[in-house]
C-alpha cells in the first residue's frame, strides 16, 4: 500500500472519528429541540418521536393556510367575523357524523371564545368538513378544539394533526390546542405558551444582571489579586498563594450554611447582594491570571519600570490590555457559573422577583407531572444566550487556554 493511500485511509478515519463524537455530542441538544416542538402526547410516548409533527413541513403549510382563515398566517388566531374549516378525511363518511366543542376553562360557566364559536358541519366524499365561525367582533388569539368521531368511520386523518387522540367509548377525541395556528404559531407553539406561563423576561433581566455583575466584579478584584502573585515580589507570596489554591478544595456545599447565616444576620436574603457580593471574588479566576502574566514577557515589566510606571500603572497599561484573552475565557467561566446556578438563588431568593432562570425552570415541574414540551422549549431559550456567546467569544476563549498553562 502506497503512503498516499496509507494517509487517505487514516484522515478518513479521523474525520469519520471526529464526526461521530459531534453527532454523539450535539445528540442530546437536537433531543432538546426536538421535545420542545412535541405535543404533551408526543412527549409522553415510551416510544421515541424523532421527528415531531410540528416539524414537517406539510404540516406548515396547512397550519399557516388555517392561521390565515382565523386572521393571521404567521401567528394564527381567531377573528371576529372569521372562519375556519377543518377538513376531517374519514374511511366511511356515512358511519357516523363527528361532534365538535370548544373547552372552558376549568371551574368557568360560561367562556367568550366558546359562546361566540357557532359550529357547522357539512359532508363530503372524502368525509366532514367543520366549520368554526366567530360570530362576535371580538378577537381571539387561539382557538382550541376537541372533536369527537366515530369509531365505526374507519382510519381518521384530519387536515391538522391532532396535538393529542384518546378513545373515549365509542368514539375518538381529538384535540387540538388551537386550530388556527399559523405557521409560527404552530411551529413555536411551546415556546410562546412557556414564554408567558412564568415571567421569564424577568427571569432573564435577574440572571443576566447577576451573572454581568459578578463577571465584572470577579474580573477587577481577579486582575489585581494575580498581577500581585505574579508580578510583585513580598514575602510570603507563594506561600499565600498556595492557601488560596488549597481552598478550592473545599466543597461548596459546605459554605452554604454559613454563608446563609452571614447573610441573613446582614439583612440581604432575598436582595441582589446575596446573588451578587458572595461570588465576586474568585480563587480560579486568580489562579487562571496569574498563570496567565506570568506568560507576558519580562522585559516589558522591566522597561516600564526604568521608565518610572508603579505597579498600578504596570497592571492597567501593560498587563491588563495584553490579558484580554484570559480576561474573556476568566469572564466566560464566570459567565456560565452565574448564570447556571441553581442551588444558592433557590436558597436566598422566595419571591418571584428574584428568581433567576435557572429556578424559573421549576414553573414546568408540579405533583401532577411534567410538561416536556414547555420545559426542553423553556431550556433551549434559557442555553441560546450562551452558545450565541460562545460564538462570539470562542477565539479568545481558546487563545485564554492556551497561553494560561491549563491543560
Amino acid at each position: 500500500m502506497s503512503n498516499s493511500i496509507r494517509a487517505l485511509l487514516s484522515r478518513t478515519l479521523i474525520y469519520f472519528v471526529l464526526t461521530s463524537g459531534a453527532v454523539v455530542m450535539a445528540f442530546p441538544f437536537y433531543w432538546m429541540i426536538a421535545t420542545s416542538m412535541k405535543s404533551p402526547q408526543e412527549a409522553q410516548q415510551a416510544a421515541p418521536i424523532w421527528f415531531p409533527e410540528r416539524t414537517i413541513p406539510h404540516n406548515w403549510f396547512v397550519a399557516a393556510r388555517l392561521g390565515q382563515e382565523g386572521g393571521n398566517y404567521l401567528w394564527g388566531g381567531f377573528k371576529g367575523g372569521s372562519s375556519v374549516t377543518l377538513h376531517l378525511a374519514v374511511s366511511d363518511p356515512t358511519a357516523g357524523k363527528p361532534r365538535a366543542r370548544i373547552p372552558k376553562p376549568p371551574a368557568a360557566f360560561s367562556d367568550p371564545r366558546s359562546d361566540a364559536t357557532h359550529i357547522t358541519y357539512s359532508r363530503d366524499s372524502t368525509g366532514w368538513n367543520v366549520t368554526f365561525k366567530n360570530s362576535s367582533t371580538k378577537d381571539f388569539n387561539s382557538l382550541p378544539v376537541i372533536l369527537y368521531v366515530p369509531k365505526k368511520c374507519g382510519k381518521i386523518s384530519p387536515r391538522l394533526p391532532a396535538d393529542a387522540i384518546r378513545s373515549h367509548g365509542n368514539y375518538w377525541r381529538l384535540e387540538w390546542v388551537n386550530i388556527a395556528p399559523g405557521l409560527l404559531g404552530y411551529i413555536f407553539h411551546n415556546y410562546r405558551a412557556a414564554w408567558r406561563a412564568a415571567p421569564f423576561a424577568r427571569y432573564f433581566f435577574v440572571s443576566f444582571l447577576t451573572a454581568g455583575l459578578q463577571v465584572l466584579g470577579g474580573i477587577l478584584f481577579a486582575t489585581m489579586a494575580a498581577f500581585a502573585f505574579a508580578r510583585i515580589r513580598f514575602p510570603g507570596r507563594d506561600t499565600l498563594f498556595m492557601l488560596f489554591v488549597a481552598t478550592m478544595m473545599i466543597p461548596g456545599e459546605v459554605l452554604l450554611i454559613p454563608n446563609y447565616i452571614l447573610l441573613a444576620k446582614l439583612g440581604w436574603l432575598d436582595t441582589f447582594y446575596a446573588l451578587i457580593v458572595p461570588w465576586l471574588a474568585s480563587v480560579f479566576g486568580i489562579f487562571l491570571l496569574r498563570q496567565f502574566f506570568l506568560s507576558l514577557p519580562q522585559d516589558l515589566f522591566d522597561a516600564a519600570r526604568i521608565d518610572g510606571a508603579s505597579h498600578w500603572g504596570m497592571l492597567w497599561r501593560i498587563a491588563f490590555p495584553l490579558a484580554v484573552p484570559g480576561l474573556v475565557t476568566y469572564g466566560i467561566f464566570a459567565f456560565l457559573g452565574a448564570y447556571n446556578a441553581l442551588l444558592w438563588p433557590l436558597i436566598v431568593t422566595q419571591s418571584p422577583e428574584m428568581r433567576t432562570i435557572q429556578v424559573g425552570l421549576q414553573a414546568f415541574i408540579g405533583e401532577a407531572g411534567s410538561d416536556y414540551g414547555q420545559l426542553m422549549a423553556a431550556s433551549t431559550m434559557a442555553i441560546m444566550p450562551i452558545i450565541i456567546g460562545y460564538f462570539f467569544a470562542q477565539r479568545h476563549f481558546i487563545q485564554g487556554i492556551a497561553r494560561s498553562g491549563i491543560k
